[in-house]
C-alpha cells in the first residue's frame, strides 16, 4: 500500500453500504458528464452475482468518508473490474491499489478454477485522462470504445412508421427467452465477439430487479422474428439495453420504428429522456440512433490486460 494511503480503512462491503457506494458513483458521474449514470438497482443486481466478502472492497477515510470502491466479476469469458474513486479527494495511488486488489483476487479465483480466463477489463471515461494514464501504465490498454447516447423530449415524440407487414407484441418470458437470446446473439455477432452463455444472458436480462416484460417488444413479419428491443425503467430515464434487427431485414426501418415506439412508451410513463450505450465501431447502429434524434453525450474506453 502506498504511504499516502496508510491511514485509510479497507473493508469489504455489505448490502447496507450500497446507497453510500451509489452516492460516490453518482458524484463521479456528475464530475465527468454532469448527470447521474449509476443506479442502486444495477449495483445490487451486480452484487447478487459475487461474494461481497471476497470480491469487493471499500476504501474509507478514518472519518468513514468513502474514497473508493472496486469489485471483481466474471472470469468465464474475462474478468471485469468495476472501479470508482471519489473525484477531488482520492489520491491517484488509490486507483493502482484497487486494481492490484482486483488482480490478486482474479489470480486467486484462477488458482481455484484454472478454466477461468486470463483477460481483465475495466471501463474508463475518456474525459478522465488521469485515470486512463494510470491504468495504461499498469498495462490496461484501450480495446474498444463506447458512446453513451441520449434523447430528450419537449413534447410527445413522433409516432413510429412501421414497415409493411410488421406486427409488434410484448415478450412472454417463459415462452420467448431462448428465442430472444438466439436472435440477439445473431444480431450482435461480429468478428472476435464471444457470445455469453444463455444462463449469463438470462441472469443479466431477465434476472434484473427492474425487469419488466411490458418493456420488451418483439417485431414479427408473419411468423419470423425480425426485431427486438429490450428496455428497462430507471428513475432518471428510460433505458434501451438491447436492440437487434435481423441481418436479412436491416435497412427497412424496423430499428427506427422500434426506437420511436419505445420513446412514446417511456414518454407515457413520465420520462422525457431515453438512453442507451453502443459500441463506437458499430457505425450502422450509431447512424440509426442519430437518425431518430439521439446524441453522443458520453465516451468510454474498455481497457484490457492479459493477467500474468
Amino acid at each position: 500500500m502506498p504511504d499516502v494511503l496508510k491511514d485509510i480503512i479497507l473493508r469489504h462491503p455489505t448490502t447496507e453500504d450500497a446507497p453510500a457506494v451509489i452516492e460516490m458513483m453518482v458524484a463521479r458521474d456528475i464530475a465527468e458528464y454532469g448527470e447521474p449514470d449509476s443506479s442502486l438497482e444495477d449495483l445490487l443486481d451486480q452484487w447478487s452475482d459475487i461474494s461481497l466478502d471476497q470480491d469487493a472492497w471499500l476504501v474509507l477515510t478514518p472519518e468513514e468518508q468513502m474514497l473508493g470502491y472496486a469489485a471483481v466479476y466474471g472470469g468465464e469469458q474475462r474478468f471485469n473490474f468495476d472501479l470508482y474513486t471519489r473525484p477531488g479527494l482520492a489520491h491517484p495511488g488509490l486507483t493502482q491499489y484497487l486494481l492490484e486488489l482486483c488482480e490478486a483476487r482474479a489470480a486467486e479465483k484462477r488458482r481455484a478454477n484454472p478454466s477461468l480466463q486470463t483477460t481483465a477489463a475495466l471501463i474508463v471515461s475518456l474525459v478522465n485522462p488521469v485515470e486512463l494514464q494510470i491504468v495504461g501504465e499498469l498495462g490496461y490498454l484501450p480495446y474498444q470504445y463506447y458512446f453513451g447516447m441520449r434523447i430528450s423530449f419537449d413534447g410527445p415524440p413522433p409516432a413510429p412508421a412501421w414497415p409493411p407487414g410488421v406486427m409488434l407484441r410484448n415478450a412472454i418470458p417463459e415462452q420467448d427467452a431462448q428465442l430472444i437470446y438466439d436472435f440477439i446473439q445473431e444480431a450482435f455477432d461480429q468478428p472476435g465477439r464471444v457470445r455469453p452463455s444463455f444462463k449469463s444472458w438470462h441472469d443479466f436480462m431477465l434476472g434484473a430487479s427492474n425487469f419488466d416484460a411490458s418493456l420488451w417488444f418483439l417485431a414479427f413479419r408473419q411468423e419470423q422474428l425480425v426485431g427486438a428491443i429490450l428496455c428497462f425503467d430507471y428513475e432518471e430515464y428510460g433505458w434501451v439495453r438491447q436492440l437487434g434487427v435481423s441481418p436479412q431485414c436491416r435497412g427497412q426501418g424496423i430499428g427506427s420504428a422500434l426506437l420511436q415506439y419505445v420513446f412514446g412508451v417511456f414518454y407515457a410513463r413520465g420520462h422525457n429522456r431515453v438512453g442507451l450505450s453502443v459500441n463506437a465501431n458499430n457505425q450502422n447502429a450509431c447512424h440509426l440512433y442519430e437518425q431518430v434524434g439521439m446524441k453522443r453525450l458520453q465516451q468510454y474506453a474498455e481497457c484490457r490486460k492479459t493477467l500474468s
